[in-house]
């Protein structure tokens, strides 16, 4: 047990040193893992330096869920997420999502390393913001009401 506590010693030393404010402190942190038609969906939770519970979704795909004032919440979040994936695999078009899915999350990763390795021209920007608008729209488009298939909650960002 020294050992590790030595190991995160020297790793803050070293955050420090770079710049860092560090916070460490005893907490929780839970996995929580289904599996659903043979698909993983799992979840992390840990109570962050606000003494909030952070969520976010590990598997399929990786996406912040929120933060959360205490544990009820984090487990109606779980729950409707949980329901959301039962009836996006039981539609038959879950690897089609989870194709687009991966290819969004490379995207942004080439994105991040485009602009942090090299030298980007301005209208480049402007010329990625339009398609990235353009697969917004379409997404919005595709938001009909009519095509509406779960109801226990709102879409947050359509």
């Amino acid at each position: 047990m020294k050992q590790i506590n030595v190991k995160e010693t020297m790793h803050e030393m070293l955050l420090r040193q770079m710049g860092a404010n560090v916070v460490c402190f005893l907490g929780k942190q839970c996995f929580v893992k289904f599996n659903i038609n043979g698909y993983e969906v799992s979840y992390a939770y840990n109570i962050n330096a606000k003494e909030k519970y952070f969520l976010q979704r590990v598997k399929p795909y990786p996406m912040i869920a929120g933060v959360f004032e205490d544990l009820r919440d984090v487990v109606n979040m779980i729950q409707i997420d949980v329901e959301q994936f039962k009836n996006v695999i039981e539609s038959g078009k879950f690897e089609k999502f989870l194709e687009l899915n991966k290819k969004i999350l490379d995207t942004a990763r080439n994105l991040e390393d485009l602009f942090l390795y090299y030298i980007v021209d301005e209208e480049v920007f402007d010329e990625i913001s339009k398609e990235i608008e353009k697969v917004r729209e379409k997404i919005h488009e595709c938001a009909a009401p009519e095509k509406r298939v779960y109801f226990k909650k709102d879409p947050e960002t359509l």
